[in-house]
C-alpha cells in the first residue's frame, strides 16, 4: 500500500489512484472541505506573499492536528484548481462505529475550525489582521461513495458539489438561526412583560389600552418575521405559485397607500402621485404578489424617511412595459453597501439603528418581480433619499 504520508499537502487529483483503491476497499471515505472565502479581497488588501503565507500555516496546522481530531492515516489536501481550498480527506473508520456519517464529518469540521481560531489567531503578532481573516473561513462536508458506474474523477467532483451544498445550506441555516432568535426574543420579551404588568398591576383603564396596544404591534412584528420566512422557504422550494392576469397597477398602488395611510399620517408624510388619475396603467402580473411587492417598497420608503418627509410614486409606461417608481427623502443607503441590498439578511448599518426588519423583505421583492418578467433596480444618496424602479410586462409575450 502507498505510504499515506507522503501525500499529504498534494493536490487531490493527483492521488486518485489512491483514493479509488481505498474507496473500492471501503466503499466510504469522508470529505472536508476548508475555504478562506475572501481569498482575492485578502491577496488585493494585504499582498500574494501575505495570503500563501498564511494559508500554509493553516495547512500546516491541520496536519498538527492528526492523531488528535483525525488519524493518522486520514489525509491532508490541496485542490488542484483553486488556492483557496484545504481537503481532509477521512479515510479511517470512527471509533466504535461501523462507519462514517454526516454526523461525524460536521462534529470534526466544527472542532477543527474551532482548534484554527484559538491557536492561530493567539499565536499571530498580527492579530486583529488575521482574526477577521481565520473568522471567515467557511467548511463543507460530504460522503465519497463509491459507485462502479463512475470514474474516481466523477465520484470526486459529485462529492465536492454535495459539500459545497452543505457549506451554503449550514451558513444560511446559521443566519436564520441567529436572526430569527434575536428578532423573536425582543417582542416576546414585550408582550410577556407587558402582559405580566395587566395581570399582575392594578392599572386604569387607559394604562390597560396603552399596554395591550404595545402586544399587539408586537405580534405584528412576530407574524411580519414568521410571514417573512415563510415565503423565502416557498421561493426556495420553488413553491410560489403565480396567478397572472391583466389589471391596472394604479388600483394597487391606491390600495396599498389606503393600508399604510395611519403611519403615512402619524409620521406626517406627504405622498406625491406622477401618474395620471385618467389613465389606466396596464400589467399582465399576479395581482396579490404585485400588492406584496408594493406593500414592501413603500412599507421601506415609509420606515426610513424622517418625520415631515417624501414620498413619491410614480408610473409610466415604458414600450411594452409599466415602470413603477418609490422615491423617498430617507436615509440612504451608504455606497459601500449598496452591492448587498438584495441579499439574504442583508440590513444597513444605518437602516439597523432606524428601525427594525429582518433583512428578507427585498430578497422577496427580486424574486417576485424577476419571475413576473419585470427588472428592479435602484439610485440611492446617503442622507439625501432612496428610489427603488421595478418594472413589469404590460402583455403576455413575456
Amino acid at each position: 500500500m502507498d505510504n499515506v504520508e507522503t501525500l499529504d499537502l498534494k493536490p487531490i487529483f493527483s492521488c486518485l489512484d489512491f483514493i479509488e483503491s481505498r474507496l473500492v476497499e471501503q466503499e466510504l471515505i469522508g470529505l472536508i472541505t476548508f475555504e478562506l472565502t475572501s481569498a482575492g479581497s485578502i491577496k488585493e488588501k494585504y499582498g500574494t506573499d501575505f495570503y500563501q503565507k498564511l494559508f500554509k500555516n493553516i495547512c500546516e496546522f491541520l496536519l498538527s492536528l492528526k492523531g488528535k481530531i483525525f488519524r493518522q492515516e486520514d489525509l491532508v489536501l490541496i485542490n488542484d484548481y483553486r488556492d483557496d481550498q484545504i481537503i481532509l480527506l477521512l479515510i479511517s473508520k470512527p471509533r466504535y462505529k461501523k462507519s462514517l456519517d454526516i454526523y461525524n464529518l460536521k462534529i470534526a469540521a466544527i472542532r477543527i475550525i474551532s482548534e484554527i481560531k484559538t491557536n492561530i489567531i493567539k499565536e499571530s503578532i498580527e492579530f486583529e489582521k488575521i482574526k477577521n481573516i481565520i473568522d471567515n473561513i467557511s467548511y463543507g462536508y460530504a460522503l465519497i461513495r463509491y459507485d462502479k458506474n463512475k470514474n474516481i474523477r466523477s465520484i470526486i467532483f459529485d462529492s465536492f458539489s454535495e459539500a459545497y451544498l452543505r457549506q451554503k445550506f449550514d451558513e444560511i441555516s446559521e443566519k436564520i438561526i441567529s436572526m430569527v432568535s434575536h428578532e423573536l426574543r425582543t417582542p416576546l420579551t414585550s408582550i410577556r412583560g407587558f402582559a405580566e404588568t395587566i395581570l399582575q398591576e392594578d392599572l386604569s383603564k387607559e394604562e390597560i389600552m396603552k399596554f395591550a396596544h404595545i402586544i399587539y404591534n408586537e405580534s405584528n412584528r412576530l407574524n411580519n418575521l414568521v410571514n417573512a420566512i415563510l415565503d423565502i422557504s416557498r421561493i426556495e422550494a420553488a413553491k410560489v405559485h403565480f396567478k397572472r392576469k391583466k389589471f391596472d397597477i394604479k388600483d394597487i398602488v391606491e390600495n396599498v397607500l389606503e393600508l399604510v395611510y395611519p403611519r403615512i399620517k402619524s409620521s406626517d408624510l406627504s405622498i406625491n402621485r406622477e401618474y395620471s388619475d385618467d389613465e389606466e396603467y396596464i400589467v399582465f402580473a399576479d395581482e396579490e404578489k404585485v400588492e406584496q411587492i408594493l406593500l414592501n417598497l413603500i412599507d421601506n420608503a415609509i420606515k426610513y424617511t424622517p418625520f415631515g418627509g417624501e414620498i413619491t410614486i410614480g408610473i409610466s409606461k415604458q414600450d411594452s412595459e409599466i415602470l413603477v417608481s418609490i422615491s423617498d427623502t430617507g436615509i440612504g443607503i451608504p455606497d459601500k453597501e449598496k452591492p448587498h441590498i438584495f441579499e439574504k439578511f442583508f440590513r444597513t448599518s444605518i437602516s439597523m439603528s432606524v428601525a427594525q426588519g429582518t433583512g428578507l423583505g427585498l430578497v422577496i421583492v427580486k424574486y417576485l418581480v424577476e419571475t413576473l418578467g419585470g427588472r428592479i433596480w435602484f439610485e440611492s444618496q446617503l442622507s439625501v433619499g432612496t428610489t427603488f424602479y421595478f418594472t413589469l410586462p404590460s402583455d403576455e409575450s413575456r
